[in-house]
């Protein structure tokens, strides 16, 4: 069968909460958007070679930290900087696989659609609230070591060196004081090897941002208290 956008919106619009407004993008895409002063969550499904549907995740931005966060970063670097943070749905939802999955039929599509509703009915009930107190998501950013953090559960979108700087700051504010170390000494080691192994790419920004940054983290009243 064939997958219709406009049909597929409306689909899953008649199933989740009002608060999200639909829209579609490019060739291929149907985006979901909810958004109040606190937080602001986008998933956007993909429809491939007419049948084929992919989930990936959740985009969020959590509207405090990214307040607090941007009146520190270096002027020079704003263009590094994206306000969202993903969270792959497999990482807390491990029931289905969302992602580029086959719908030959209206049964499988409406399976799709239901055990998508739950997967994000479970993160708006279990993840996002508790990620809204900075405690819980510097746990999630520091569950794992420097050296592997593509395999933690969230991934922040912004470009080297501004996603290391948020992650910095968030773990310096949730109180997660050895892996703010861990992630405070590798970042300066990173930058310093950038300077020599990419010198046309290099910044002076991103060393005086480092050092701003921690200055601050370090001396000054954390805003989540």
């Amino acid at each position: 069968m064939d997958i219709e956008r406009k049909k597929l919106s409306k689909q899953i619009s008649e199933k989740i909460s009002k608060e999200y407004t639909s829209k579609l993008v490019d060739n291929d895409y149907v985006v979901f958007i909810r958004e109040n002063e606190d937080i602001r969550v986008e998933f956007s499904f993909r429809v491939q070679y007419d049948n084929h549907l992919s989930c990936k995740g959740f985009r969020v931005c959590f509207r405090s930290l990214e307040k607090n966060f941007t009146t520190l970063l270096h002027n020079e670097l704003n263009h590094l900087y994206g306000e969202n943070i993903v969270f792959s749905s497999k990482n807390f939802y491990h029931l289905y696989n969302f992602n580029f999955r086959e719908i030959k039929t209206e049964l499988e599509l409406d399976e799709y659609i239901t055990e998508f509703v739950k997967c994000l009915e479970y993160h708006e009930k279990e993840v996002f609230p508790k990620l809204l107190d900075i405690r819980f998501l510097a746990e999630y950013v520091g569950s794992v070591p420097f050296d592997r953090q593509l395999e933690a559960p969230v991934a922040i979108r912004s470009d080297f060196p501004v996603n290391l700087f948020k992650k910095l700051a968030i773990l310096k504010w949730g109180n997660q004081t050895k892996r703010y170390e861990e992630y405070k000494e590798n970042t300066k080691i990173r930058i310093e090897k950038y300077a020599i192994e990419k010198p046309d790419r290099y910044n002076p920004a991103f060393k005086e941002g480092f050092e701003s940054l921690i200055s601050h983290l370090e001396n000054e009243p954390n805003p989540f208290l």
